[in-house]
């Protein structure tokens, strides 16, 4: 059985791990978003909000992995045999 509040838990955790501001008026504007998408289908589920979660709240960009520099084949110093 679901919690009342766990999209409200869920959404706001992926906001957190996402890097975006979790303080108060964030709560208050994610729980007026959830109020809205409930009222507008009441069997809204969570995984529908969470892809909605990019529409409602800029989420900062990741920077994406650094490039490795290239392998560079070399000897250790071993005398050829």
């Amino acid at each position: 059985m679901a919690n009342t509040d766990q999209p409200f838990d869920q959404v706001l955790m992926y906001l957190r791990a996402a890097g975006h501001d979790t303080g108060q008026d964030t709560r208050e504007r994610l729980q007026r978003f959830i109020r809205e998408q409930r009222e507008a289908n009441p069997s809204l589920g969570t995984s529908l909000l969470m892809e909605n979660v990019p529409k409602w709240f800029d989420l900062p960009t990741l920077n994406p992995a650094p490039q490795l520099p290239p392998i560079a084949r070399n000897s250790i110093g071993y005398p050829d045999e």
